[in-house]
């Protein structure tokens, strides 16, 4: 058993300045400040991973009357992990964390964990992505996952009979995450581009795109987002707040895409919608 070493003394409101710069300068991390008895003195704790170090900080220090104790060291990791539960994003979709044995009938159940990327399902503009998802008939289609984040809607395409799914993402730190949630769930390595769109040649055609990000972020692909649809394709897209919708809205209206359903909850809007007009590649 491990044990976190404290020390907690008291000084007058006016000093606390000079005397916590002077405890920073001795050593110590970070100090708390507790509630005193004299509303003219301020209490304040900091705490070591060892009894040594403690003694050694509260002996220069003698005026600040420390009180010295210690108490078991909690494990901070451990205590978040036995907390995690599993999430229903959609009513046939559910996010487990990998360490938490769960089972839903009728329903794909997914083993997660974020880590560096993002996409757990519990963020309302993923939730809603799933449930337009669940519209769709993704037998033997081919999917686009633009910044896949944890990979979770490529991997909730696949589980529907998805042919194969491509995920992109532009920050480095994202695929090593990807490429372990894939192997967790049992789909082999993933699909995934580090980079832009623009690295998909004129003959990348898919039948279902995937977007959740905000519109600053959609908005500079739009160009390639029309190119890479195939015709008749659809075009799921979340992440947006619906007061700014008639932006997407604009866009959509200018390119030619026609809506087919649209879901709101809280403050996000999510979309399906089709192109109606054949984008050539320039």
């Amino acid at each position: 058993m491990s044990y976190n070493y404290y020390a907690i003394g008291c000084c007058k409101i006016e000093d606390y300045e000079l005397e916590s710069f002077k405890l920073f300068e001795a050593g110590i991390v970070s100090l708390e400040e507790l509630e005193a008895e004299d509303d003219c003195d301020i209490e304040f704790k900091f705490y070591t991973n060892s009894k040594d170090e403690r003694d050694s900080i509260v002996a220069q220090f003698p005026h600040l009357n420390f009180e010295c104790g210690e108490e078991e060291a909690k494990d901070w990791d451990l205590w978040w992990r036995e907390r995690q539960t599993p999430v229903k994003v959609s009513e046939n979709l559910w996010v487990r964390p990998p360490w938490v044995n769960f089972e839903a009938p009728n329903s794909v159940v997914l083993a997660l964990e974020a880590k560096t990327a993002f996409g757990t399902g519990e963020h309302t503009s993923t939730a809603l992505v799933a449930r337009l998802m669940e519209k769709i008939n993704f037998k033997d289609k081919s999917v686009l996952d633009i910044g896949t984040g944890t990979g979770i809607l490529s991997l909730f395409a696949l589980k529907k009979g998805a042919k194969f799914a491509v995920q992109t993402e532009i920050d480095p730190l994202t695929i090593s995450c990807v490429v372990e949630n894939f192997e967790q769930n049992g789909e082999g390595p993933p699909n995934a581009v580090l980079g832009f769109l623009n690295s998909f040649n004129e003959n990348a055609k898919f039948n279902v795109i995937l977007c959740n990000m905000i519109r600053t972020e959609v908005l500079p692909m739009k160009a390639d987002i029309e190119r890479l649809l195939a015709p008749d394709g659809e075009f799921i897209l979340s992440g947006q707040l619906e007061c700014e919708k008639h932006f997407i809205l604009d866009w959509f209206k200018e390119a030619g895409f026609a809506i087919c359903e649209e879901l709101v909850c809280e403050e996000w809007w999510a979309v399906i919608s089709k192109l109606t007009r054949e984008v050539k590649y320039v």
